[in-house]
């Protein structure tokens, strides 16, 4: 069993988080704008705005990594980027609720996969319209964790105060 200390611990770890997620949000709005302001964006205008959505998503996957090595401990050495998003839907009864629902998580998956296909560009070129598509799905993607992070946010509190208790 994890003590109050390690807990309230967690909660300042993923508060900061949060924050990195804001940030990285921020930066991909300023770079999504500038590109929409560029009357012909080219290759690394793209290459611009993929990276923030790089960085959007590894900020989220801090996140769920912490919460799933807190509580569970175990992820897949071989799939786990995959299995760590799907593991947040999960409520695990004793243990902790879900991060979010299924519908975030889709949305979530694709940032992933596009992180993936963006870290691995080697002799593809990067195609704008799949570029814009995730974008198109990052938009509003920090506002709709916010309520996420929150019940979680207060799950812990929660924890940690009948912690103390005991």
């Amino acid at each position: 069993m994890k003590s109050f200390e390690a807990i309230a611990q967690l909660r300042a770890e993923l508060r900061q988080d949060r924050e990195f997620i804001h940030q990285n949000y921020q930066k991909n709005q300023r770079m999504h704008e500038r590109l929409s302001r560029t009357p012909a964006p080219d290759e690394f205008d793209f290459a611009a705005l993929s990276y923030t959505l790089h960085n959007l998503y590894n900020s989220f996957e801090s996140y769920f990594y912490r919460i799933a090595k807190f509580f569970e401990n175990t992820l897949d050495p071989v799939e786990w980027h995959k299995d760590l998003v799907e593991r947040m839907t999960l409520s695990i009864e004793g243990i902790r609720p879900a991060l979010f629902n299924h519908e975030f998580a889709l949305r979530i998956e694709e940032l992933r996969k596009f992180r993936h296909v963006f870290r691995n560009l080697y002799k593809t070129p990067l195609v704008p319209e799949k570029v814009l598509f995730v974008q198109k799905i990052a938009a509003s993607l920090d506002e709709e964790f916010q309520p996420f992070h929150d019940a979680f946010d207060r799950f812990l509190a929660d924890l940690e105060r009948a912690m103390q208790m005991d």
